[in-house]
């Protein structure tokens, strides 16, 4: 089996993370009675609401979320993958 690669992971995960982000902009501005801002504003710092500013830092957050994510995920995942299928080979 082949090992992962970080750039496809890390864009993988930036494209539903952003994509999920998108979504959840969308559903508060369609059911403002049912918000997400508080959570977002936890999860995202300096996220202030809805706003371009706010939003574009929240896409910002989300790439490098998504980068730290593949940074610890693919070579954990290689290594472990390496390791594994050596003792199986055995």
């Amino acid at each position: 089996m082949r090992p992962l690669n970080f750039k496809v992971v890390a864009s993988a995960l930036s494209i539903l993370g952003v994509t999920t982000f998108t979504l959840c902009i969308l559903w508060e501005l369609v059911f403002p009675s049912a918000t997400m801002q508080a959570i977002l504003q936890v999860l995202l710092p300096g996220f202030k609401g809805l706003t371009w500013q706010s939003y574009l830092l929240g896409v910002g957050e989300i790439i490098l979320y998504a980068l730290y994510t593949a940074l610890i995920f693919v070579p954990s995942y290689n290594f472990f993958q390496r390791r594994w299928a050596q003792g199986a080979a055995r």
